[in-house]
C-alpha cells in the first residue's frame, strides 16, 4: 500500500492507494486562511495517520509517501522553492515527513503528479508522449515524453500555464502579462465577468448566477454564453480561442500522442474542451495532429493522489 497527499490551494487530501492505482480510502481537510507551514505539515502528518489508521494499515507495510504540491521543487532535495498557493519558500517537506515517519517519501509538483496519474492509470494504454492540461484557479501542466516524465534542467520545466501568448495581454498573477494562465485560468474569467457585473452589467449571466458574485463560476459563464449573454459571449469566445491556441502550440512543440484535459473548469463546464479542441485542429500544424486525441481526465480529483504514490 501506498498515500498520496494532494495539497491544494483550498483543501489537502490523502489517500490510501492500493498496487493497481484505486484510492481505496481518502480523507480531506481544509486548508483554511492560515497557510503557515507548521500547520500545514501538522494537518498532513494527521491526515496521513488518519488515512493508515482508518485503512487498517500499520507504518511499516506502507511503501512509499507522495505529496503532490503546487510550486516549484528543487532538484536533489525535493525542497519546495516556491508554492504561489501557499506563499511557502523553501519548505523542506520531504524531509519532514520522511524523519516523522521513517517512510520513503517523494514531492512531486501536483499537475505533474495528475498528468502521471492519468497516463499509467487513467488511459490504461500504451501511451508514450502525453501533454496534461489542467485549468482550475489557473492552469498546470506536465509531460511526459518517450514514457518519462519531463521536469526541465533543474526540475521545474512544465509551467505550461506561463506560456506567453501574448505579452501585451492580461497581467498574470506571476508578475507577467499575456500568460496561458491569464486568458483561461477559471479564476482570471470569473474576475474578469465579475468586475462587468461590479460596474452595472446585467444580463442572462446575473440571473444564473443569481446576483451571488461570490458563487459566480465558469460553468454559469458558459451557460449563459450558450444564451446569448453578449458579456460572457466575448469572454467565453475569447477563452476558446486562446485555449485553442495555447493547445496548438503545445502540440507543434512536443508533437503529443494525447492531451489529457483536467481542472475543476474542464469537469464543470460541458464544450469547452470539444470547442478548443476544434480551435487547435484549426490552428496546429497537420503533421502534429496525425494520430492525435483530446480527452478528459479519467481519475478526476484522484488524479494527483495516484500520480504522488507512483512517481518516482
Amino acid at each position: 500500500m501506498r498515500i498520496g497527499v494532494d495539497i491544494g490551494g483550498t483543501k489537502i487530501i490523502a489517500g490510501l492507494v492500493d498496487d493497481s492505482g484505486t484510492v481505496v480510502l481518502k480523507k480531506r481537510t481544509p486548508v483554511g486562511q492560515k497557510r503557515e507551514y507548521e500547520r500545514i505539515k501538522k494537518d498532513i502528518v494527521g491526515l496521513i495517520n488518519t488515512v493508515a489508521k482508518e485503512g487498517g494499515v500499520s507504518e511499516n507495510t506502507i511503501e512509499k509517501i507522495g505529496i503532490a504540491c503546487a510550486g516549484q521543487i528543487e532538484k536533489g532535495t525535493q525542497k519546495i522553492l516556491f508554492s504561489p498557493n501557499l506563499g511557502w519558500r523553501n519548505a523542506p517537506l520531504k524531509r519532514d515527513i520522511e524523519t516523522h515517519f521513517g517512510i520513503k517519501t517523494f514531492l512531486e509538483n501536483d499537475v505533474n503528479a495528475a498528468t502521471y496519474g492519468e497516463w499509467r492509470f487513467g488511459l490504461k494504454e500504451a501511451k508514450k508522449d502525453i501533454i496534461g492540461i489542467f485549468i482550475g484557479t489557473g492552469i498546470g501542466g506536465g509531460i511526459i515524453t518517450n514514457g518519462m516524465l519531463c521536469h526541465g534542467f533543474s526540475n521545474v520545466g512544465g509551467e505550461v500555464g506561463h506560456i506567453i501568448l501574448n505579452p501585451y495581454g492580461y497581467r498574470c498573477n506571476c508578475g507577467n502579462h499575456g500568460c496561458f494562465e491569464a486568458y483561461c485560468g477559471g479564476s482570471y474569467i470569473v474576475e474578469r465577468v465579475r468586475q462587468s457585473i461590479k460596474e452595472g452589467y446585467r444580463g442572462r449571466i446575473w440571473e444564473i448566477a443569481g446576483g451571488d458574485l461570490n458563487g459566480l463560476h465558469t460553468g454559469h459563464i458558459e451557460e449563459a454564453h450558450m444564451l446569448g449573454d453578449d458579456l460572457c459571449g466575448r469572454i467565453w469566445g475569447e477563452v476558446i480561442e486562446y485555449l485553442g491556441a495555447g493547445m496548438a502550440s503545445l502540440v507543434n512543440l512536443l508533437n503529443p500522442e494525447v492531451v489529457v484535459m483536467g481542472g475543476g473548469v474542464v469537469y464543470g463546464t460541458k464544450y469547452l474542451v470539444d470547442d478548443a479542441k476544434k480551435v487547435m485542429e484549426e490552428k496546429a500544424m497537420k503533421a502534429s495532429l496525425k494520430g492525435l486525441s483530446v480527452e478528459k481526465g479519467r481519475l478526476g480529483d484522484e488524479a494527483a493522489i495516484i500520480g504522488a504514490a507512483f512517481v518516482e
